[in-house]
């Protein structure tokens, strides 16, 4: 592949929701272009850039893949991108390196599951945006239908600069609006409102064009273009554009506005910066070869052998291999130019999300921002003694899905994993299987509840043991209080005369705090209570350390069930995003789950919800909006729970006791 200028270079994404058409879309751009020579289906699992055994096994993209392309003179860095808003962290890392985002709409489903979402990410990052509607040549297809839809959600902005000429089984051409020619009678009415609708939009940057429209003077297609470019750049119009990709009808066209209407790579402000600067938005960990890091090149220029700094992980690396790909197919390059996208590999401290600079000179490529994972899981080997093969697997896992997290809990004592939904749980898990034969158990995670007490007590604690020789004894006296929510715990010693000698205090404080740690009536921890020694006795001979650590441990377990004990459970502030037309049920699931609705304002709910209620949250609301919701939510505090679902926690703590399937501490 020939090396390109800045300006020679475009960098595009085509994203949408799940079914829309991204990936023969790109199918029958690559083949216009003359990339490759026949055109894949994603039915047939034969396309270009779902290579993946996972994508081959669900006929779907669950990886954005880089497809390197030729055409005219210019090279095209075009990424597929996953549907599955399982996987829009795959969907940020290549909007953050692209200038343009192209998304698919299905001309029969119009802006399905998926699409606010990615429509949301390209107006944060103030990237260009143009839209194809595909599938037209599919029964029930309605053009303008599809552009209503998508004005509704994207905004007067979004504005047709192709018109299909012939409906569903019929079409097989697209005017386009910029030129002045007659368009086929069967669509001039249509295509007379659009041009005017387009030229009002262009209007914005040339008001020239309006008046000239509205004088009845003919508006030149120079002239429509130069507004169009600089409309699309600055984000002001969202041109939309149609083909049907199957059948090829449109797509020539669509290649050929690309060409003239993409922002090129020359557009980005660090462009003319002379000293290199490249960021990684994706990495991908291969057995044989070391990692893959995709980098995008900002500024200057890299080749084989260079020293470069990273800026995040503060150490020097070495360049090694410079590829590019058209889907799994590698093409070499001698070196990495400003504005252009290739593949580094053999990086030994580099991950996604690093900043490949000059020391000397650092630049401010803004940090890639990934959404909090909400799904998520307990996870142990399936086999006895593979923990440390699992925790490797995950950690793995991790640096190639940075929407992905593990994490250890201490208080649940069980390894949970965080993904942003089920799909991509299951193609990690599965991943893990093929890549290192290991089988792992999920399950819900535990929720962590806490023990504390409403009200005051007194009580012994006395552990007297006699063996033959020298025994056992230990007596103490201790007051519980409650304390604030949130204070922790206190420990104080009110000893007069000796009752307790001051060398064994540190024992009693040493054998409450680990009765803290197990709990008391459901074996979660114990928080936000002041407990006191306030009398007790010793033995001359038999006292001892071990003697009063378990005194107080007896003690503190008696004196609890007499302070009236009570479990709280963790609640979280939630926001709900959500069509107007499912508010309704949002919140009448929500009042089920025992949420407090705070707030209701547009799409916004917000709420304070106890944790334990928004297991498989994802799914329900999935279902409750039609995949158009989407949610966050952070902690908020700690509640006492209701009566029933605290003798529920408790009923099954004493039934696992009794049966002697209580964990280990160390467990």
């Amino acid at each position: 592949m020939n090396t390109y200028p800045t300006e020679k270079i475009t960098n595009f994404a085509i994203a949408g929701a799940a079914g829309s058409g991204k990936t023969t879309l790109a199918e029958a751009l690559l083949l216009k272009a003359g990339a490759i020579s026949r055109q894949g289906r994603t039915q047939d699992a034969n396309t270009v850039s779902d290579f993946d055994p996972e994508e081959i096994k669900r006929k779907a993209s669950v990886n954005s893949s880089l497809l390197a392309f030729e055409h005219n003179g210019r090279k095209y860095n075009m990424f597929d991108t996953p549907g599955y808003m399982d996987f829009i962290g795959e969907v940020i890392s290549v909007l953050s390196v692209s200038e343009t985002v192209v998304l698919a709409m299905d001309a029969v489903a119009g802006p399905a599951a998926g699409f606010d979402n990615v429509l949301h990410e390209a107006q944060r990052l103030h990237l260009p945006m143009m839209c194809v509607i595909t599938k037209l040549c599919r029964k029930q297809a309605d053009f303008s239908a599809a552009v209503d839809a998508l004005r509704k959600k994207a905004g007067d902005g979004a504005v047709p600069v192709f018109v299909p000429a012939g409906k569903e089984a019929g079409f097989n051409a697209v005017f386009c609006l910029l030129d002045g020619g007659a368009p086929p009678d069967s669509i001039k009415a249509e295509a007379a409102q659009w041009r005017e609708t387009l030229i009002t939009a262009l209007s914005e940057t040339d008001e020239s064009l309006l008046n000239d429209y509205l004088e009845g003077k003919p508006v030149p297609r120079d002239k429509m273009a130069a507004a169009l470019k600089k409309s699309v750049l600055e984000c002001k119009v969202f041109p939309v554009l149609c083909c049907d990709a199957e059948t090829g009808a449109g797509v020539a066209e669509i290649l050929a506005f690309a060409e003239e209407f993409m922002p090129s790579a020359d557009k980005s402000h660090y462009a003319a910066q002379p000293a290199p600067a490249a960021l990684v938005f994706k990495t991908i960990l291969e057995a044989h070869t070391g990692d893959q890091n995709y980098a995008r090149m900002f500024s200057g220029q890299l080749k084989h052998g260079d020293a470069v700094y990273n800026r995040s992980s503060a150490k020097e690396e070495k360049i090694g291999q410079i590829f590019t790909l058209l889907g799994k197919t590698r093409i070499d390059m001698p070196e990495l130019k400003a504005g252009d996208i290739a593949v580094l590999s053999k990086l030994k401290s580099t991950r996604t999300g690093d900043v490949l600079c000059s020391k000397a000179a650092q630049p401010d490529i803004v940090k890639l921002e990934y959404p909090d994972p909400l799904v998520s899981l307990s996870v142990k080997p399936k086999n006895k003694g593979e923990e440390e093969k699992m925790a490797a697997a995950l950690e793995s896992m991790m640096r190639e899905s940075p929407t992905f997290r593990m994490h250890y809990d201490p208080e649940t004592r069980e390894t949970v994993v965080n993904a942003a939904g089920d799909i991509q749980l299951d193609v990690i898990f599965s991943r893990i299987k093929s890549r290192y034969g290991l089988e792992v158990e999920t399950g819900e995670p535990r929720i962590p509840y806490k023990e504390t007490i409403r009200g005051r007590a007194r009580g012994q604690g006395k552990y007297k043991k006699q063996t033959g020789g020298r025994g056992q004894y230990g007596d103490v006296w201790l007051e519980l209080e409650p304390l604030p929510r949130g204070s922790g715990f206190v420990f104080e010693e009110k000893i007069f005369g000796g009752a307790v000698p001051r060398n064994y205090i540190p024992a009693v404080e040493k054998g409450i705090r680990e009765a803290l740690t197990q709990g008391v009536v459901a074996g979660y921890p114990v928080v936000d209570l002041k407990v006191t020694l306030v009398d007790g006795s010793y033995h001359e001979v038999d006292s001892s350390d071990l003697a009063f650590k378990i005194a107080a441990s007896m003690g503190f377990k008696k004196v609890f069930h007499d302070a009236h004990p009570v479990l709280l459970e963790p609640i979280v502030n939630l926001t709900v995003n959500a069509p107007q037309d499912c508010l309704g049920d949002v919140t009448g699931d929500l009042n089920k789950r025992r949420g407090r609705i705070n707030s209701m304002e547009g799409g916004a709910i917000t709420a304070t919800v106890p944790l334990s209620e928004l297991s498989k949250y994802s799914g329900a609301l999935n279902s409750l909006t039609s995949g158009r919701g989407s949610y966050t939510f952070k902690f908020a505090r700690y509640d006492e729970v209701s009566v029933p679902v605290q003798q529920k926690l408790v009923e099954f703590y004493t039934k696992l006791r009794e049966s002697g399937n209580l964990r280990s501490k160390d467990e």
